[in-house]
């Protein structure tokens, strides 16, 4: 694991502003920065990035965090990941807590084939393109495919010569451990010789999503009845057939730009698109998808479209991993391309624009194409159409999030239409498929199983929009609280107390209308209490928990601040926020006193109505007095008459 020290060093070191400008044109506005929000698309800036508190956030989608968050969001990276990125792009020296020896050692191994496979993608690039061999064989075929030069510098394809044993002459002189290159895959040890794997092959390497070489897929370009199309780097510390989708380096952005995944087999499907100008595709390698690869979609998208050959195998293909994709919520749909083609015959005859507009009014909801295709086989076999009816219950059972019961509503309708049966006997059937699993899944899973019950009666609760209005005057309140203790909770407030210690005295362990605030205030002086230091904005903004960093992020991003043109071009003094926070904290503090004097007053108000005792009417109407009284007192510090 990454050690705190390494993780307190990036934040204190990365700059939000140099980090964001290398994705997003920034232009300056005042004393913040703004342009187009890398997370959706707008025409219209509404992206804003503070410097002076390490804090971004868009006024169109609402995302917002601070560096770390920017870079796990923007380059989908898990937090160890983003916090690698940093550390590398600030050549901050990676420390890990204590590990095992095993640990240090899997560590070493996967380091060590990341170093290998780099060495091997420079070899085969160089083979390529410096040899007589390389460009006979090799670029030969590539130019045959349409790839432009750009487009093999790219995807840094390449080819292993003929020569079997080449690779391990240059590799093993340079220092290239012989296990580990066995290991990565690249060689074979053969009656005590090392033999390249792929020689004769054209290359294709692998990219996580990270953009490093984690394998490499290889082309045979002889007819051989003995060696098969294409061989992949074997399964390894690294490389996993089943985690991996090819081109996802090269798609990400485009991906989540579209907010659509194209899934295609080949590599060469995948090359052909991006050069057309078609970059949100990745490809499954040949494999059936699974749970890990449709997760490794989702945190792009939730939109994945299918494209494959229209014939049989092409439909069979597509329906692989339906249930799995159902389960994790995706929108899928599938797209049969026109009697032989592929994506890259179909996008080399049509273009890009041709190609999209192909599969936008062609595509089809899987489920539903699904059930068409089966319908078509079955035609008037009772025996397979019950099969079929339980199948689709299964699927349709697998829609099992409180979010998608719209969702799953719409499929039984349309479902049911199409199968000419009674839709509430198949509402009863799927009903019946999620009770199944839920007792299947017993007590462990309780937590699934009170959600799957949510769909099967949903909460018909209703607050009325004058409690929300009521509600939500509090949250501003005690929000603008938090905001003066994390700005300015460390400054003075007189000669004898801090900022803080004011809020402590004024509020004390008074209860917030929202848990989020009342974590934050008593995180603040728990961390005060702990470490007998005044806890920054980034104790919260670079928090943990997600929770936290997001409301800290909330309260303490202001869209406007004042000109410094005020001063340069009309020469108008205009006090900043360091000069007024003492009337920001006092104005705050009274705001919030007079939100909770009112919440009393109107409990006594609501007592007094019950209240059958004339003694405790009298204490009852004596303490709403003094709550007036306190209310009068407050106003007049804030010289404000409350008119009744």
């Amino acid at each position: 694991m990454i050690s705190r020290s390494t993780i307190q060093k990036v934040n204190d070191t990365a700059e939000l502003l140099d980090v964001v400008s290398s994705f997003v044109q920034l232009k300056k506005r005042g004393v913040n920065y703004l342009g187009n929000c890398p997370f959706h698309n707008e025409k219209t800036p509404s992206f804003t990035v503070s410097p002076a508190k390490g804090i971004y956030k868009c006024f169109g989608c609402g995302k917002a965090g601070n560096v770390i968050t920017f870079v796990q969001e923007h380059e989908k990276l898990s937090y160890p990941e983003a916090i690698t990125w940093l550390a590398k792009r600030y050549n901050i020296e990676i420390e890990e807590t204590q590990v095992s020896n095993e640990q240090r050692e899997q560590m070493q191994t996967e380091e060590s084939l990341r170093i290998i496979n780099a060495y091997a993608s420079t070899y085969f690039t160089e083979q390529l393109m410096h040899t007589d061999e390389g460009r006979q064989i090799g670029q030969s075929y590539f130019q045959h495919r349409g790839f432009r030069q750009e487009t093999i510098d790219k995807f840094q394809l390449g080819y292993c010569p003929e020569d079997r044993e080449h690779l391990a002459k240059e590799a093993i002189p340079k220092g290239y451990n012989k296990d580990l290159l066995i290991r990565a895959g690249l060689l074979s040890e053969r009656y005590e010789k090392l033999q390249s794997i792929y020689h004769g092959r054209v290359i294709f390497p692998i990219h996580n999503q990270s953009g490093r070489i984690i394998g490499f897929g290889a082309r045979i370009l002889k007819t051989s009845e003995k060696s098969p199309k294409y061989i992949n780097t074997p399964e390894n510390e690294i490389y996993s057939k089943s985690k991996t989708l090819y081109g996802i380096y090269f798609a990400r952005t485009s991906i989540t730009k579209q907010d659509e995944c194209y899934l295609v087999e080949g590599y060469t499907d995948v090359i052909s698109l991006h050069q057309a100008g078609v970059e949100n595709v990745v490809a499954s390698s040949g494999t059936s998808l699974t749970e890990e690869q449709l997760k490794l979609i989702k945190r792009f998208t939730k939109n994945l479209t299918i494209l494959y050959d229209g014939d049989a195998a092409g439909i069979k293909a597509a329906l692989r991993g339906l249930d799995m994709a159902v389960e994790q919520g995706l929108n899928v749909h599938v797209v049969m391309l026109p009697d032989n083609h592929d994506p890259d015959s179909y996008v080399q005859e049509t273009g890009a624009a041709g190609f999209t507009e192909y599969i936008q009014h062609n595509k089809k909801d899987i489920i539903l194409f699904k059930l068409e295709a089966s319908l078509k086989e079955a035609k008037d076999d009772s025996i397979k159409k019950t099969e079929l009816i339980n199948e689709i219950a299964e699927t349709l059972s697998k829609i099992n999030r409180v979010e998608d019961f719209t969702k799953q509503q719409d499929y039984v309708r349309r479902c049911a239409q199409l199968l000419k049966i009674d839709e509430a006997g198949l509402v009863s059937l799927v009903n019946k498929k999620i009770r199944d699993k839920v007792v299947k899944r017993d007590f462990q899973h309780k937590e699934e199983a009170d959600k799957l019950e949510q769909m099967a009666a949903p909460d018909q609760t209703h607050v009325q929009p004058e409690i929300n209005e009521l509600l939500r005057k509090d949250y501003q309140q005690e929000k603008g609280l938090i905001r003066v203790l994390m700005e300015y909770g460390d400054k003075p407030f007189d000669d004898k107390i801090s900022v803080a210690d004011y809020i402590r005295i004024k509020i004390a362990n008074s209860d917030f209308t929202h848990a989020g605030w009342q974590q934050i205030y008593e995180l603040y002086f728990q961390t005060l209490n702990d470490s007998l230091q005044y806890p920054t904005e980034k104790t919260f903004t670079y928090h943990e928990t997600e929770a936290i960093r997001n409301l800290a992020i909330e309260a303490l991003y202001y869209p406007y601040e004042l000109s410094e043109n005020w001063h340069k071009e009309y020469q108008i003094f205009t006090p900043g926020r360091d000069i007024t926070y003492l009337d920001d904290v006092t104005h705050t503090v009274t705001y919030f006193q007079l939100r909770k004097l009112k919440a009393i007053y109107a409990e006594l108000m609501e007592e007094l109505r019950n209240i059958p005792d004339e003694d405790e009417e009298r204490i009852n109407m004596q303490a709403m007095k003094d709550l007036k009284a306190k209310e009068q007192e407050l106003l007049q510090g804030l010289r404000i008459v409350a008119i009744r």
